[in-house]
């Protein structure tokens, strides 16, 4: 088959590399690509954000299947081009895809087909956001979000009403362009946090839905969950205390209904939904939806998964999906995100990677460059590693040995992936249990 697939991150690669090691008759091509993912196919040097130049190549190619992985390019309506022109797509079309574009479209979805989530206020002015500030009912700390892309940045949790006015000045001023020009403030919801995926079949006339293992994120920057937010500085599944109960919960109270107003509001899916949820004392709560998968969850569903990925893309893609949960390997998988000095705010620039050899499958290119024969840093998160083991400390121990052999000056990572859930299980605690202290 000639697959295209947009992006150029750690995800792609990773989804490159499953698809890549699954059949040698698969001809791949990345959009916009990167040095790392050449190993396994052609970068074509286009834009993903044109839409109709992009749509138009891939046609004029003969590409079988497009696979749509950054959030970007599903927004600016990638998916309908590419469809209008005849070509099988695994991406949702952009009308679907605004429940991660825009967060006051989101919310919305979710009162109206009573899923449990924060409550939240839109604010689009100065005047009407610091009133809300002043007259804050729901404690502290304040959730702010930017409501359209930022790059996983747009939240920020203010732990002080001084917080909340300089983030709603920031914000308001266009720090993430108009992005941010209007924002949605959410009451602070304390629980656990986890990451679910699921691929995602919706017309008019049939929902299905299939099941990967939910993950565990982790945001921060440093260790401890001490730091900025940051796009995710690793993943780790599967959850030890997540029990099948807690699944059909989920799926009562989040995903059938998200499924069913799908379909009422004539909404294709034809993708995967990835939900950000916080497990409260009271239950499931939703965070938010990303109509993608996620990075860099995605880097460890795809070490996980135990049957071919391409069959499945191409069910969502054909609309005939009929399958429930996906097929997992035995023991723990982890991902660990290597980053510049700089990361999140001002990454430095190229700082070369004297350890970098090709072939080795637990590592993972999400950030670099090759120059002269020669890796250098190229970005924010610049490698993954992808390990796992009969538990989390023989994963841990194999995952710290590559750490070693490939670190740079000035590299950051965090060291306690899985570690925090890890002592929660052991303590017989449950998803319903605050977190041990």
């Amino acid at each position: 088959m000639r697959i295209l697939l947009i992006g150029s991150g750690g995800r792609e690669y990773s989804i490159a590399q499953k698809l890549f090691h699954e059949s040698s008759d698969n001809d791949l091509y990345f959009l916009p690509g990167s040095d790392g993912l050449q190993q396994f196919g052609h970068c074509v040097d286009l834009n993903p954000l044109e839409v109709d130049l992009v749509a138009d190549w891939a046609a004029s190619q003969n590409i079988d299947l497009v696979i749509i992985g950054p959030e970007g390019p599903l927004v600016a309506g990638l998916a309908n081009k590419c469809s209008n022109c005849g070509l099988k797509v695994f991406g949702h079309d952009q009308s679907t895809s605004f429940l991660e574009g825009s967060k006051s479209f989101a919310k919305n979805f979710m009162k109206k087909y009573e899923i449990p989530t924060a409550v939240s206020y839109e604010i689009c002015d100065w005047a009407s956001g610091e009133s809300l500030i002043a007259h804050w009912s729901h404690g502290l700390p304040i959730v702010l979000k930017a409501d359209g892309l930022a790059s996983g940045k747009g939240v920020v949790i203010a732990v002080s009403k001084e917080v909340a006015l300089q983030t709603l000045r920031s914000f308001l001023d266009g720090k993430f362009g108009d992005a941010s020009r209007k924002i949605v403030f959410e009451e602070y919801l304390n629980g656990i946090e986890l990451s679910q995926h699921l691929l995602v079949d919706v017309t008019s006339d049939h929902r299905s839905y299939c099941l990967f293992p939910a993950c565990q994120d982790h945001k921060k920057l440093k260790t401890g969950d001490k730091g900025p937010n940051t796009g995710g500085m690793g993943a780790f599944a599967p959850i030890p205390f997540l029990t099948n109960e807690d699944v059909e919960i989920m799926k009562d109270l989040v995903i059938d209904p998200t499924l069913k107003g799908l379909q009422s509001e004539g909404l294709i899916g034809r993708g995967i939904l990835f939900l950000g949820i916080m497990w409260t004392s009271s239950g499931p709560k939703l965070l938010e939806y990303n109509c993608r998968f996620g990075d860099p969850e995605t880097q460890t569903l795809m070490a996980m998964m135990n049957e071919p990925l391409l069959p499945l893309l191409l069910e969502v893609a054909e609309q005939r999906l009929c399958k429930n949960v996906i097929k997992i390997h035995p023991g723990t998988y982890l991902t660990y995100v290597l980053a510049s000095s700089g990361y999140p705010d001002m990454p430095h620039a190229p700082v070369e990677l004297p350890n970098i050899k090709s072939g080795n499958p637990s590592i993972i290119h999400a950030g670099t460059i090759l120059r002269n024969h020669r890796w250098f840093t190229n970005g924010g998160r610049v490698l993954n590693i992808v390990v796992s083991g009969e538990n989390l400390e023989q994963a841990q121990e194999r995952g710290k040995e590559i750490i070693t052999q490939v670190a740079w000056t000035g590299m950051q990572y965090r060291s306690d992936i899985g570690e925090k859930s890890l002592k929660h299980h052991q303590l017989n605690k449950t998803l319903y249990d605050p977190w041990f202290s």
